[in-house]
């Protein structure tokens, strides 16, 4: 008998929320009994949870067999980096100006009280929304698919810049004149400072 899609759908949304509340970390063996125990399911619907974020590149193969969450290497992280990047600029010509406006006003409005620990998450909704100043929802999910690959990775990056809400600050100042344009340059300024710091970040990772 097939495992219940319900079941199934609540594992795999739980399982996805504790991802993003930063409870695992990059290269972290998963151990299947326990995610069932924790969410009083069988282990059926927890592996088809698992092997959903697995396609997601969320979770992969661990090395001596089992599950761990993606934890990238130096070439790997850096690649995501330029490929986040070129994805977010592409994805800026085509986003409304107005919209693009009227969201950065909004984030600058958020910003200062953005604790410490929701860097990561506030990052990946700025980034999302220039997406949805496209009007194609495409953009939008294809960044937050993004968003959530480099998530454990932004984590590290919160631990090892001392201004990541300064950095937001600058990435939010107004630019009413030529939007994209500064928009464009905050973009690349970003992924280059993480580039220039890869073989840490990665390092940073892999010793959790």
């Amino acid at each position: 008998m097939p495992p219940d899609a319900s079941t199934q759908e609540r594992v795999y949304r739980a399982l996805k929320a504790e991802y993003l509340d930063g409870i695992f970390h990059a290269g972290m063996r998963l151990d299947l009994h326990a995610v069932a125990d924790r969410h009083r399911a069988s282990t059926t619907p927890v592996r088809e949870a698992i092997q959903r974020m697995v396609g997601e590149q969320l979770f992969e193969s661990h090395p001596d067999g089992g599950i761990r969450v993606v934890c990238p290497d130096i070439d790997g992280l850096a690649s995501l980096y330029v490929w986040n990047a070129q994805h977010l600029l592409g994805t800026l010509r085509l986003a409304d100006a107005g919209h693009l406006r009227a969201s950065m006003r909004l984030f600058r409005e958020r910003a200062p009280g953005v604790a410490p620990g929701d860097h990561a998450a506030f990052t990946a909704i700025l980034f999302r929304s220039i997406g949805e100043a496209t009007g194609n929802s495409e953009f939008a999910d294809q960044i937050q698919r993004m968003n959530e690959r480099l998530h454990y990775s932004r984590l590290a990056e919160a631990a090892l810049f001392d201004d990541p809400h300064r950095e937001l600050r600058t990435f939010l100042r107004n630019g009413s004149i030529d939007v994209r344009t500064n928009i464009r340059r905050r973009i690349i300024a970003y992924h280059r400072r993480r580039i220039d710091h890869v073989v840490t970040i990665a390092r940073m990772l892999k010793a959790r």
